[in-house]
């Protein structure tokens, strides 16, 4: 800790308050003038068709082959959890699997 002397500490802070309170309030309009030019985007846009376009994917691959689509969903799952994704990704890839593994089910049904 630099300041082994608590007394020299308070001291320290006491004569440098006003400074440490400009530039605190420095920062916070800053960071308001920040904010304000850049709106935060509306994620609400699309949201629907960015889970649904993987979802139909991995059905038509499960259609092709099962096995290819549970690889697929696996792997989606495994991204979403090393890079910490949202539900959106968790969903999709759980639906991935699912289709693939109905569809895996189906054709073992079939050849019986």
């Amino acid at each position: 800790m630099p300041y082994k002397d608590l007394e020299q500490k308070k001291a320290w802070e006491q004569e440098h308050r006003a400074e440490r309170l400009a530039r605190r309030r420095e920062l916070r309009q800053i960071e308001a003038a920040r904010s304000a030019a850049q709106p935060a985007a509306s994620p609400s846009h699309g949201v629907a068709a960015a889970v649904l376009m993987p979802i139909l994917a991995g059905g038509a691959l499960a259609a092709y082959n099962p096995k290819l689509a549970m690889g697929a969903g696996g792997l989606t799952l495994m991204i979403a959890a090393y890079y910490k994704k949202g539900r959106s990704w968790w969903i999709a890839g759980i639906l991935v699997v699912l289709i693939g593994l109905f569809f895996s089910l189906n054709d073992e049904e079939e050849r019986a």
